[in-house]
């Protein structure tokens, strides 16, 4: 066995898990044994904002997927842990995110190292974490003080990863792969733009609303598409708004091309951020982006090449940001986004989240 992976598989949904299945994919498709080891339940309902947390995806997995997992029962945590000594992989990738997995990962993590060599990697989407936890740093410091390495995926978070308080760990910093997709081109008459993903605070849709009835005067044949479960307050509208359409829903992994086909750029006006998905699905799509110049998101846009920045929670700046990116057709964003894939493809990110030896941060 070569990798077993810790972490939400089908069906449960999100970014977090669609992210999996593309990493265990390419580890499969590059010849290595792999396990995926997910859960049971994931979070209780009281803790989970959304009207549901699985998807069950279209597909088949050439992988065992085994779910023993719930976080938040301890009589699991030791049964989770002795099967992946079982497994006996010789690389164990857990998926981390928020803190509440800390408890189950840190008892699961001690477990193995006292029984076994096998190495642990943390792969960490987040350490600073846009919602308030209680314990959050000693939470983390705590789970992370047996494993071997932590693998990010962004700048703002290798910084992040600096300032916890172990002397041995390893911090390899790679990046977010370009998610792999069918469908690029539909002819479409109307100018779209496009807003996509769960709906919660940090991710300003607020600015973009308040930004849309600028375009309006300026712009009036520009559309606006709103995509994405509301994880909170629903965001006010401005009573002069017009052209946009809503879907308040969770849309299937399988089902996201039917939005970024048609779209013809991707607005990410986030006002806090690690990294993002949805940027690289928008490339996967090549679209390009519109996106606050906030670290975790500015490292990801090749301004003028990729797509456009916007001064973070302003959105008459967003606005204008808009209109110069329909002024200004003569920019060939597909070209430079495919340019810019080539970088950040699945088989390097497997091949080097997996290298044995020390790696060399980026």
């Amino acid at each position: 066995m070569d990798i077993c992976i810790l972490g939400p598989a089908s069906p449960f949904r999100g970014g977090i898990a669609q992210f999996l299945h593309n990493m265990a994919d390419s580890y499969i498709s590059l010849g290595y044994d792999i396990h995926i080891v997910s859960y049971i339940n994931q979070y209780p309902k009281i803790l989970f904002p959304g009207k549901n947390q699985y998807e069950y995806m279209k597909t088949e997995f050439n992988y065992p997927i085994s779910r023993l997992l719930t976080p938040y029962n301890p009589l699991t945590w030791k049964k989770t842990a002795e099967f992946i000594i079982n497994l006996n992989p010789k690389l164990l990738i857990i998926k981390f995110w928020i803190p509440f997995f800390c408890p189950s990962y840190t008892y699961i993590i001690n477990y193995i190292k006292k029984k076994t060599n096998i190495e642990i990697r943390i792969l960490c989407h987040n350490i600073e974490f846009h919602e308030k936890w209680l314990f959050s740093k000693f939470l983390t410091n705590k789970m992370i003080q047996k494993a071997d390495r932590l693998i990010v995926l962004s700048d703002n978070v290798y910084e992040s990863a600096k300032k916890l308080k172990s002397q041995h760990l390893i911090i390899t910093k790679l990046f977010h792969p370009i998610y792999k997709k069918q469908y690029y081109d539909v002819s479409t008459i109307q100018k779209n733009v496009l807003f996509f993903g769960f709906i919660k605070y940090y991710k300003g849709l607020d600015i973009l609303l308040n930004a849309i009835p600028i375009v309006n005067e300026k712009l009036p044949d520009v559309h606006f598409t709103i995509v994405g479960e509301i994880y909170g307050k629903k965001p006010q509208c401005p009573n002069n708004i017009k052209n946009v359409e809503f879907n308040y829903n969770y849309v299937h992994v399988d089902d996201t091309h039917n939005y970024f086909t048609k779209a013809d750029v991707v607005v990410v006006p986030y006002r806090t951020a690690t990294q993002s998905g949805v940027i690289q699905l928008a490339y996967s799509y090549l679209k390009p982006v519109i996106a606050s110049d906030i670290a975790g998101l500015k490292e990801m846009v090749d301004v003028g090449k990729t797509g456009l920045l916007f001064q973070k929670e302003n959105s008459l700046d967003l606005a204008n940001k808009i209109i110069d990116f329909y002024a200004k057709e003569n920019i060939d964003y597909k070209f430079n986004i495919i340019e810019n894939n080539k970088k950040f493809s699945w088989e390097k990110f497997v091949t080097e989240s997996y290298r044995r030896s020390p790696i060399a941060t980026s």
